[in-house]
């Protein structure tokens, strides 16, 4: 009795188990900036930080960015929540 009763609480405690992990949400950000002073970085990160704060993502990292001269950047950042 006890073999089967020790059984049971595995086998459930395996179905549950997945479904008690929450599920993150990855999506990723483009942010553009341009400026005549050589700020087109900075404004490009708060482009993108931005546009995630508007679509509720708040931890991000920066995996890329193009910078083509001081005075034009893109950033693309990776957002999950």
């Amino acid at each position: 009795m006890r073999k089967i009763l020790l059984g049971a609480v595995i086998v459930l405690g395996m179905i549950a188990a997945p479904a008690s992990a929450s599920a993150l949400e990855t999506k990723e950000f483009v942010g553009h900036g341009a400026s005549r002073f050589g700020f087109a970085l900075l404004y490009a990160r708060q482009d993108a930080r931005a546009q995630a704060d508007r679509a509720g993502f708040k931890d991000c990292e920066e995996y890329d960015k193009l910078v083509l001269s001081p005075y034009d950047a893109t950033v693309f950042w990776r957002c999950t929540r």
